[in-house]
């Protein structure tokens, strides 16, 4: 609501005041009269127009309030997926709804088993190569290098609770950027790119599945938030964001839902300090993909 002070409107009919030529006692009467009559015709117009004025105050404050406004879709195959939360949120700010966020990203990531190790990965917007295949995953190469190696397929869990599973298979892999791609049948909801670089003091939050080795468990779709604190040549992007590991792999985001990284080094000690790096998604395009020029 607005900071203007809503006031009743004025009278729109005035009583019009005409000669009287009747005797001076009359007279005297009839203007009292009158007038007590024009002061309660007054109040009551006045106790009107008030009413009507809360109404219609009361009918802004409602208009005027913040309700869930239905998102759009956009749909490859027989799927559809909600678009970007919060496509226009202040992008050196938290968004509104972090928990919304936090559900939506998490859709896209998936958990990604290669031999004894494995990291993260999520869904892309992005073509697939192979025949029967609906979904392309993005992770480091160092998840995947011994699968890639021996030609195996890698095991990917996806799903709230990571409860179903399927077989991926490594279509592309960049080792000098620490990049793969994997294709799985499954169609996911994917995340799309951020149309620009990242900047010093953008909101991010990176997901992953880092382990707890003292528990020997895995925190599925872990979530740490920060800032962008320094973009390197447009391909490295410093964010403090920590990263764990297990996290290799995953998405950076910023407030938008919007891809901005891949979650690739995370370093912490006493000599070089903290260091929480995302390889940019541009490199995707250069390396692995053959992306179009908008």
């Amino acid at each position: 609501m607005s900071d203007e002070t809503f006031l009743p409107p004025e009278p729109e009919n005035k009583l019009n005041v005409v000669d009287d030529h009747r005797q001076p006692v009359r007279r005297a009467f009839i203007f009292f009269g009158g007038l007590l009559v024009m002061l309660l015709l007054g109040m009551f117009g006045l106790v009107t127009q008030l009413n009507d004025s809360n109404a219609r105050i009361e009918l802004l404050e409602t208009q005027m309030k913040t309700e869930p406004t239905p998102v759009g879709s956009k749909g490859r195959g027989s799927t559809t997926f909600n678009d970007e939360p919060g496509a226009d949120s202040d992008l050196f700010a938290p968004p509104t709804d972090v928990e919304g966020l936090i559900d939506w990203v998490g859709r896209s990531v998936v958990d990604i088993r290669c031999a004894g190790g494995g990291g993260t990965g999520f869904a892309m917007d992005l073509m697939t190569r192979s025949a029967g295949a609906n979904s392309v995953l993005v992770t480091n190469f160092h998840v995947i290098d011994e699968c890639w190696e021996d030609e195996s397929a890698v095991s990917v869990l996806y799903g709230p609770s990571f409860t179903a599973e399927t077989s991926g298979t490594i279509v592309a892999a960049d080792e000098e950027n620490d990049l793969a791609l994997i294709e799985i049948g499954p169609e996911l909801p994917w995340l799309s790119e951020s149309e620009t670089f990242a900047k010093r003091g953008w909101w991010t939050m990176a997901m992953g599945n880092p382990g707890d080795p003292g528990l020997e468990v895995s925190l599925d779709r872990y979530v740490t938030f920060g800032h962008i604190g320094y973009v390197l040549d447009e391909y490295w992007n410093y964010t403090s964001a920590t990263l764990n590991r297990g996290n290799s792999g995953g998405p950076l985001v910023n407030s938008r839902g919007e891809l901005i990284g891949i979650n690739t080094l995370g370093s912490s000690n006493d000599e070089s300090g903290v260091w929480n790096i995302a390889v940019d998604s541009a490199v995707l395009c250069e390396r692995l993909v053959a992306c179009e020029d908008e």
